[in-house]
């Protein structure tokens, strides 16, 4: 038999557009519950299914599995598809087949809880490093402590924070992708399905990449000068986060290869700016002492600020002239009114920003 890669892909590539195969059964079956005759897979009258009757193993396993929430819908199934059809199978979730993932919010508290527990038991240390969880008492007062306070949270709990991190795209993804050709006019509330499914995808290649680091010997802290090198590993992961994106985002909108590049390039370059945008403002705001107020600097963070924010309406305003070819029906000018207006607010903020900085 010769090893044909082409067949193999072609293969892949059936089973990752239609993975699943139901079966017509046209058999007549009697309910052993309520002793309905029908045909299918379940009675429609009780709901029993059509498999009930002896009790095997697979029976025990089915029920110790229900214990846990772990039943019906498999959470291994689940993941295997999340890993190797990620977009096609977020699609799926999104269009309503519901009956054939897990819950994907469950799943990835199921996931978070389960890389913890293995990861701890197989390496306490490198584990211990890579999630410590900080029990120092916050010192802060008044709006700093409690931003303080659910900072030190969320870096306990990792899960979250990828959570939060992937939440940042709900908008962004929606105003780039919602006119694709595929899963066109997606909801806000869908865009947060799709961040949790990519949370929970992100989380299993995290687990996987830092146990691979891990069994290799590979030292990060040589490449970085540092001794505390295992938490380098969540950092370097980092870099996988595009890429995840636009794995997911090419199978899930139906957009070329060029075409999801440049989208994605976007959505993660409008959201890095406003979190800079964001980080410089509150820093500078929070930490300027009075001669720096004197000099305004914090009115120069808050241009800085503004120009991060708006830069990157400017670039989405863009995106969706460009996915509604709004030129064609409106002509140049009327399409680019949106773009232009931000540019125009910018502008009007900094002109009033240089007068009232202090000193003129």
């Amino acid at each position: 038999m010769s090893f044909n890669v082409k067949q193999l892909y072609r293969r892949f590539r059936a089973w990752q557009l239609h993975p699943a195969d139901y079966p017509v059964v046209n058999v007549t079956r009697c309910c052993n519950n309520c002793g309905h005759e029908y045909t299918g897979n379940f009675c429609p009258v009780c709901g029993q299914r059509a498999a009930a009757g002896r009790i095997t193993w697979d029976v025990v396993r089915q029920s110790v599995m229900d214990v846990w929430g772990l039943g019906g819908r498999s959470l291994p199934y689940s993941l295997w598809q999340l890993l190797w059809r990620p977009g096609y199978f977020i699609s799926d979730y999104i269009g309503g087949k519901w009956q054939s993932s897990f819950p994907p919010v469950k799943m990835l508290v199921l996931v978070a809880v389960i890389i913890y527990l293995v990861g701890k038991a197989i390496y306490p240390e490198y584990w211990g490093a890579l999630i410590e969880i900080d029990n120092t008492s916050v010192s802060s007062s008044g709006w700093h402590y409690y931003y303080d306070t659910a900072s030190q949270w969320i870096e306990n709990h990792l899960e979250w924070l990828f959570l939060f991190i992937f939440s940042l795209l709900i908008l962004p993804t929606w105003l780039v992708f919602r006119h694709s050709p595929r899963n066109s006019r997606h909801t806000l509330p869908q865009g947060f399905f799709i961040q949790v499914f990519m949370t929970t995808e992100y989380l299993i290649w995290l687990f996987i990449i830092s146990t691979c680091i891990k069994l290799s010997g590979m030292n990060v802290g040589n490449a970085v000068g540092s001794s505390n090198y295992d938490i380098y590993v969540v950092s370097f992961t980092f870099l996988f986060i595009p890429i995840i994106v636009f794995v997911n985002y090419k199978q899930l909108f139906g957009y070329s290869w060029w075409g999801t590049v440049w989208r994605v390039l976007l959505v993660v370059l409008a959201v890095v700016l406003c979190f800079v945008g964001d980080v410089v403002l509150q820093y500078f705001t929070f930490n300027s002492s009075n001669e720096e107020k004197a000099d305004g600097i914090p009115q120069i963070t808050g241009v800085i600020a503004l120009f991060c924010i708006l830069f990157s309406c400017l670039m989405l305003s863009v995106a969706d002239i460009v996915n509604r070819r709004l030129w064609r029906e409106r002509g140049w000018l009327r399409a680019m009114f949106l773009p232009l207006l931000f540019l125009l607010v910018f502008i009007i903020m900094c002109i009033v920003i240089k007068v009232i900085k202090p000193g003129n």
